[in-house]
């Protein structure tokens, strides 16, 4: 009795690839389970990389959403140097690492206080936008979910617009103002699971708004919260 046997040469061998494959599950109808269990060694042989690439590190562009609580100091204008408030709030920012490290930024910046010598409130909204470098702590080991995290710096222009607050305009006081805003710092993310990562930033945050003198706030900003990161 003839006994059909598979050639060697009709397995994985290197030019072959999926086609090979191919040609051998479809011979499966007619085959022997002997050939049906080589073929599906193969298959199994083949998806084995395929399986471990989205967890290997490729040159994907990377990407970062963070959401932060914010906290600005600021100070009345014309009083002791000690006599200082504050704003509180969130950051939204979105960045994209372009080219070896450098790329382009977004931010959405809100924050509030109330009673303010119990009678003043203030609700800002400042839009940004500008550069960030970011420098990529690495990898444990060659996979996407073993990023140690980053460290950034950035500058940022952008307007503001502030509300339910006191602003000179002439001899009257005006409850809104709008001005060009400036934003000078950094932060860092460090992985805790995944694409998650905690962030810690803070700003030197200049407002141009009227106030009776400079036309100018410096404040410092600190905020604390959290970044996804996609890609590398």
């Amino acid at each position: 009795m003839r006994q059909t046997t598979t050639p060697r040469s009709r397995l994985m061998l290197p030019g072959q690839g999926v086609a090979g494959i191919f040609r051998c599950v479809v011979g499966r109808l007619g085959g022997s389970w002997r050939r049906l269990g080589l073929c599906e060694a193969a298959l199994v042989l083949l998806a084995l990389p395929m399986a471990a690439t989205p967890a290997r590190v490729h040159a994907q562009t990377p990407m970062d959403l963070g959401m932060t609580y914010t906290q600005q100091r600021s100070k009345f204008v014309g009083s002791s140097p000690s006599d200082y408030f504050y704003l509180r709030g969130a950051t939204v920012d979105l960045a994209y690492t372009a080219f070896h490290g450098f790329g382009p930024v977004v931010s959405l910046n809100g924050l509030a206080v109330t009673n303010l010598r119990t009678q003043i409130d203030i609700h800002q909204a400042s839009f940004l936008g500008g550069g960030r470098y970011t420098f990529n702590l690495g990898h444990i080991s060659p996979t996407l979910w073993s990023r140690r995290g980053g460290i950034f710096a950035e500058a940022l222009v952008g307007l503001t617009d502030a509300t339910d607050g006191e602003y000179p305009s002439g001899n009257t006081l005006a409850s809104s103002a709008f001005g060009y805003t400036y934003a000078l710092g950094g932060g860092i993310n460090y992985n805790i699971y995944h694409r998650f990562e905690l962030r810690l930033m803070s700003h030197y945050f200049v407002t141009d708004l009227p106030n009776g003198g400079s036309k100018q706030q410096k404040n410092i900003q600190v905020s604390a919260g959290v970044n996804w990161h996609f890609g590398n």
